[in-house]
Formats: C-alpha cells, structure tokens, sequence
C-alpha cells in the first residue's frame, strides 16, 4: 500500500475509532464510513484499524452490515461467475 493510502486509512480510522468506542456496533461503524464515502477495500482496512480484528472478521464486519447490502450483492454475483467460469476451463 502506497504512502498516500496509508495516510488516508489512519485518518479515516482515528475519525471512526469513536464510533466504535462508544458503541462496539459493527453495522454501527460500517453506516459511519459509507456516510464519510469510506467504501470498499478501505473501509474493510479502516474496519480492521479500528476493531484491531483480522482481515477476514473485517470483511465480515462490512459484508454483513445491512448498509452494504449492495456490495454483498455485488461480491456475491462476482463470485458466482467466478466459480460458474471455472467450469468452462
């Protein structure tokens, strides 16, 4: 991860990490960094920082809050084509 990202990542978790605190609610946290357009892969690395959780429960934590249901879907139909194409070889 480039300097710049790592940057904007330790912001978006310090301005988050009360959030957090007050609450401990990951779908709590999750409707704070996507009212911030903390989206994706950061928001899953801001999740991460915050939390001080691993990878994989960070992206359970955002998979499965009801504000990322779009990304769910959007994983979702990604994987299924992935696995759907990997018959085709």
């Amino acid at each position: 991860m480039d300097m710049e990202r790592t940057a904007r990542i330790t912001a978006l978790a310090a301005t988050a990490g009360p959030v957090w605190a007050k609450s401990h609610d990951g779908s709590a946290l999750q409707e704070f960094l996507k009212e911030i357009g903390c989206d994706g892969v950061d928001a899953v690395l801001v999740t991460r920082q915050v939390v001080g959780c691993s990878l994989g429960e960070a992206q359970e934590m955002f998979f499965t809050a009801p504000c990322r249901g779009v990304e769910l879907a959007v994983h979702n139909a990604l994987m299924e084509t992935l696995e759907r194409s990997q018959g085709d070889v």
